[in-house]
C-alpha cells in the first residue's frame, strides 16, 4: 500500500512529455536569443562606435513588450497556439538577415535602421513565443509540479544563456557573418520540439470565450485585486530596468576599456549564466516566505555589482559575476513558482503579457540610459548605480507586505 502511494506521488511530481518538449524548445531558443543580444551589442558598437546607439539597440529588443498584454490576450483566446509559435519563430529567424545586410552597406543611418528593424521584429516574435510558453506551462503542469518545473526551467535557461554567450563570443571573434548565420539556424532548430507538442484542445476551447476587450479588462482587474501580483510587477520593473544595463556595461568594458576580443565578454556572461544555473537547484527546494528569501539575495547581488568596479583583477571580477548569478538563480524559480500558482490557467498568457508590458518594457530605456551614463560619466559610475539600486530594491521587498508574506511551497506540500 505504501509503495502504491509512493508511486502515485512520484507520477504526480514527474514532469509531463509536453513540458519536456517545451523545455527543449525554450532552451534552444534561449541560446539563440542570448547569442543574438550579445552579437547585436557588439556589432552595433563596432559599426557605429557609439555606446548610446548600441544601448538603444539593446533597449529596442524589449520595446515590443509594450504590446505584450495585447499579444497575451490574443494567445489566450487562440486554439492554434502551436501554429502561432512556429510562425513567430520562423519570422524571427528571417529577421536576422537584416543585420547581415547591414554588414555590407556603408551608410551610417542605413546601418542603424537595419539593425534597429531587426531588433524590433526579433523582440516582438520572441515575446509572442514566450506568451505561448507561459500559457502552455500552466496547462501542462499541476500545482505540485510548479516549483520543480520552475527550477528545471530556470536551470536550463541559465545553461542555454551560457552556451549562447560562449558560441556568440567565439564566432564574433572569427566573423560577424558566421555568428549571425548560426543564430538564424538556432532559431529554426528550436521549432522542431514544438511540432511534437500535443495541444489540449478541450482546454483551448474553454479559454476562447468573451471579447478581446473584456479579456484585457479582466486581466487588469485580476492584477488590481491581487496585491502580491501587483507588488511582484513593481519589483520586476525596477529589477529588470537596472539589470538590463549590465549588457552594454560589460560590452563597453571589454571592447573599449580593456580592448579585449569578444570571447572575453563571453567568459563574463558564461560566469553569470553558470551561477544562475547552479542557483536554480536550491531554488527548487526552498521553503518559507518570499520576502526573507528575495530581500537578502537581492542585497547580495547589489553588493557584488558594486565590488566589481573595485578590483582590477579579471579572475576576481569573474568570481563576483558568478556569485551574483548564483543569487539571481535562486530567486528566479522561487518567484516564478508563486507567480504560476497565483494566476488562473485561462488568464496565464494575458497576465504574463501584462507583466512583460509593465516590467520588461522598462528595459527599453535602460540600455539608452546606461549608454548615456557611460558616454558622459564613466563605466565605473554605471556599476555603482546598478549595485546601489539593486540593494535598495531588495530592502524595499520587505515592506511589500503581501508579496513578502507569500509562501513558496504549495499548501499540499506543507504537511
Amino acid at each position: 500500500m505504501y509503495k502504491i502511494h509512493r508511486d502515485v506521488k512520484q507520477r504526480e511530481k514527474s514532469l509531463p512529455r509536453n513540458f519536456h518538449l517545451l523545455l527543449v524548445s525554450g532552451s534552444v531558443s534561449r541560446v539563440g536569443t542570448t547569442a543574438f543580444s550579445l552579437s547585436v551589442l557588439w556589432i552595433t558598437l563596432a559599426l557605429t562606435g557609439s555606446a548610446l546607439v548600441a544601448g538603444l539597440a539593446d533597449g529596442l529588443f524589449t520595446f515590443p513588450l509594450i504590446f505584450s498584454f495585447y499579444f497575451g490576450a490574443l494567445i489566450d483566446r487562440s486554439s492554434r497556439k502551436k501554429r502561432v509559435a512556429v510562425a513567430s519563430i520562423l519570422v524571427r529567424s528571417a529577421a536576422v538577415g537584416l543585420i547581415l545586410v547591414a554588414l555590407f552597406v556603408h551608410g551610417y543611418y542605413l546601418i542603424i535602421a537595419l539593425v534597429y528593424s531587426c531588433v524590433v521584429i526579433t523582440g516582438m516574435m520572441s515575446d509572442i513565443v514566450n506568451s505561448v510558453r507561459s500559457a502552455w506551462t500552466k496547462v501542462f503542469l499541476n500545482e505540485k509540479q510548479y516549483q520543480r518545473g520552475s527550477s528545471v526551467s530556470s536551470g536550463l535557461i541559465s545553461l542555454a544563456d551560457g552556451i549562447g554567450y560562449a558560441s556568440s563570443g567565439i564566432l564574433l571573434y572569427y566573423g560577424y557573418y558566421d555568428a549571425l548565420l548560426l543564430i538564424a539556424a538556432i532559431f529554426i532548430i528550436s521549432v522542431i520540439p514544438v511540432l511534437f507538442i500535443r495541444e489540449k484542445v478541450e482546454i483551448e476551447k474553454k479559454i476562447r470565450t468573451g471579447s478581446l476587450k473584456a479579456d484585457i479588462a479582466e486581466s487588469v482587474r485580476f492584477i488590481r485585486k491581487n496585491r502580491s501580483v501587483m507588488q511582484l510587477i513593481v519589483l520586476m520593473i525596477f529589477a529588470n530596468f537596472i539589470i538590463a544595463m549590465v549588457g552594454i556595461g560589460f560590452t563597453f568594458l571589454v571592447q573599449k576599456i580593456l580592448f579585449l576580443p569578444a570571447y572575453y565578454l563571453s567568459v563574463i556572461f558564461i560566469a553569470l549564466s553558470a551561477g544562475m544555473a547552479l542557483g536554480s537547484i536550491p531554488g527548487g527546494y526552498l521553503k518559507g516566505t518570499l520576502g526573507f528569501v528575495v530581500a537578502p539575495l537581492l542585497a547580495v547581488v547589489g553588493i557584488m555589482f558594486i565590488a566589481m568596479v573595485m578590483t582590477p583583477i579579471v579572475f576576481i571580477l569573474v568570481a563576483l559575476v558568478f556569485g551574483a548569478g548564483l543569487a539571481i538563480g535562486i530567486i528566479n524559480p522561487v518567484v516564478t513558482t508563486v507567480f504560476i500558482r497565483k494566476v488562473p490557467v485561462e488568464m496565464m498568457a494575458r497576465i504574463s503579457g501584462t507583466v512583460n508590458t509593465l516590467a520588461l518594457s522598462a528595459t527599453f530605456l535602460s540600455g539608452t540610459i546606461a549608454g548615456t551614463i557611460i558616454q558622459f560619466s564613466s563605466i565605473f559610475d554605471l556599476f555603482v548605480i546598478i549595485g546601489s539600486v539593486i540593494v535598495v530594491v531588495g530592502v524595499a521587498t520587505l515592506f511589500m507586505r503581501e508579496f513578502s508574506s507569500e509562501r513558496i511551497e504549495s499548501h499540499e506540500n506543507t504537511d
